[in-house]
């Protein structure tokens, strides 16, 4: 018991009180739209059972406890996340969405920008030097955690495709970065785009396209 004690402590870490929230919120800044049920497996073998979310902002895989919300502090300790079906596995200290575990895996990295209406300078006019630097506050005292940004930030989720070949991560965003990433299958790639109407934006058409070209 002692010893499971220890391996939690070390694996999480307390990252701010929970809000009480009276009514529903857009989790705009995390990719699900509430906190949901499932598993963290680390390297060593154990498996937890967490409330789980993933912050775009932070690039963090929050988890809520005791009405706290919690994130993993050692990711490089994680194996796999599972939410809601879905698989988070741990890289370049952020997490990326597990979609096909080809022989050359097809990744999402989440992403985000930031529509900021700036400050006023007394003037007229506005200033988004003083908002980027708010909204930077809003990270680093723990903001980012919460359930709803301040109203002035207006957080607008985006996506990368990857793919793990050669021992790096390779975007895979268009037909032509697929190009250099399977040299000497451009014929085919260009084949299976035009024979399956390939959508670079929906996930299933992405997994169908990398399957089919490794094999």
């Amino acid at each position: 018991m002692n010893q499971l004690l220890i391996t939690i402590l070390l694996l999480f870490s307390i990252c701010v009180d929970a809000q009480r929230v009276d009514k529903p919120v857009v989790l705009s800044h995390y990719v699900f739209n509430e906190f949901t049920k499932g598993l963290v497996k680390v390297k060593s073998g154990e498996t937890y059972s967490q409330t789980l979310n993933y912050n775009i902002l932070t690039g963090e895989m929050i988890f809520y406890q005791d009405e706290k919300y919690m994130a993993i502090q050692k990711p490089e300790n994680v194996d796999t996340v599972y939410i809601d079906g879905r698989k988070f596995i741990p890289a370049d200290n952020k997490f990326y969405e597990l979609l096909a575990n080809t022989s050359a895996p097809l990744l999402v990295e989440y992403t985000y920008s930031v529509n900021e209406p700036g400050t006023s300078t007394g003037y007229g006019s506005t200033t988004r030097t003083t908002a980027a630097s708010s909204f930077k506050s809003v990270i680093n005292t723990g903001g980012a955690y919460d359930l709803k940004l301040p109203d002035d930030f207006k957080v607008i989720p985006g996506y990368s495709y990857l793919i793990f070949k050669e021992g790096k991560y390779q975007k895979a965003n268009s037909a032509k970065q697929l190009y250099k990433i399977f040299p000497g299958k451009k014929n085919s790639i260009d084949d299976l785009v035009k024979k399956n109407h390939t959508s670079f934006t929906k996930r299933e058409d992405m997994v169908m396209l990398v399957k089919a070209i490794e094999s």
